[in-house]
């Protein structure tokens, strides 16, 4: 979403369609990130957690909406 103005046309109708009902770009990643560690920490409460927020591999990464713009093709994505 940081390169939001400047995507193709299809991936950003893609990421419209997600973002429907959202102000801008940045309030829908913001609130997606509040509701998914609200939801992990609800889960355990009054427990502490640590949330990591992301262990994907380049190809994981590439298979996302947009993906394909920053991951490069890798021989074995497990290194990295």
């Amino acid at each position: 979403l940081l390169n939001y103005d400047t995507i193709d046309s299809s991936t950003k109708a893609l990421i419209d369609d997600k973002m429907k009902g959202y102000a801008s770009p940045r309030e829908f990643y913001t609130q997606k990130i509040v509701e998914g560690v609200a939801t992990l920490a609800a889960s355990v409460y009054p427990k502490r957690i640590i949330v990591r927020l992301s262990d994907f591999k380049s190809n994981e990464y590439k298979s996302l909406i947009g993906g394909e713009q920053y991951e490069p093709d890798e021989e074995n994505p497990m290194i990295g």
